[in-house]
């Protein structure tokens, strides 16, 4: 969280899109869950906490993002 706004770091948006091979799936699900996945809930650190890698992909594309109910009859009007 930039809560010095004027430190000059560059910040991005994150748009999570998994894809998993099967053997990655699995071993993912046998990891327990460590302290920067359970304070931010973004199941994606689980993976960095335990050094494996994550491909990422800058995008200038901005999406929709839906996390209720709302939100999908929001994206719908829009589409």
């Amino acid at each position: 969280y930039p809560r010095d706004k004027e430190a000059g770091v560059r910040y991005f948006r994150h748009i999570g899109i998994y894809a998993f091979r099967k053997h990655a799936l699995l071993d993912f699900y046998r990891l327990p869950m460590k302290s920067l996945e359970a304070s931010e809930k973004l199941e994606q650190l689980r993976y960095l906490e335990y050094g494996k890698k994550i491909k990422m992909v800058e995008t200038s594309h901005a999406g929709i993002g839906i996390d209720t109910p709302e939100d999908l009859e929001k994206a719908r009007r829009m589409l």
